[in-house]
């Protein structure tokens, strides 16, 4: 019903706009491509957090909250990173990254080390608790995605990973 009421009063947006055939000055692309990418922004967040990543399911089975899974996930490849890349990747201020890495640190999941080129700097480290706690959620993740082959097809699951591939590409360069 909510779903509804929002998807019309998109549909109403989309109306008012999609009649301009007008190119925004700035960026050079057409207005009505913007207004139907805010559209589909709209209208994919609750598909991404219900259907697709099972958010609530994942909390609940791991429990553990998806920022620290996030963390975890950043920490993954490069095996640290100081809180203050951790705050600029999230976006947030770093004294709201502090308690996160606390509760990581109390569960046993990463470390805090004060980098030895520069005392200023701490440095968080994923720990292999940590490491095994993300291969069990993205397991769950793969177990999940798999779990779609009933209902997607093999050419719908490429066509969803190269869109993904592409919105990550894209968003990664704002």
């Amino acid at each position: 019903m909510i779903m509804q009421e929002c998807t019309s009063h998109m549909v109403e947006f989309w109306e008012e706009f999609s009649h301009m055939d007008a190119t925004n000055e700035t960026t050079c692309v057409d207005t009505t491509v913007i207004a139907s990418i805010a559209d589909k922004l709209f209208q994919v967040m609750p598909l991404l957090r219900k259907r697709m990543l099972r958010l609530d399911g994942v909390q609940a089975e791991h429990g553990i909250p998806l920022s620290h899974v996030q963390v975890l996930a950043m920490l993954e490849e490069p095996g640290s990173m100081s809180v203050s890349e951790i705050s600029r990747r999230f976006g947030i201020a770093k004294p709201n990254i502090t308690p996160l890495v606390d509760r990581l640190i109390s569960a046993g999941l990463v470390e805090r080390v004060r980098n030895k080129a520069d005392r200023r700097v701490v440095d968080v480290y994923i720990l292999d608790s940590g490491r095994e706690k993300l291969k069990e959620i993205q397991q769950s993740l793969y177990d999940h995605v798999l779990n779609w082959s009933n209902s997607v097809s093999p050419e719908d699951y490429v066509e969803l990973n190269n869109a993904l591939t592409t919105i990550i590409r894209v968003l990664g360069e704002l």
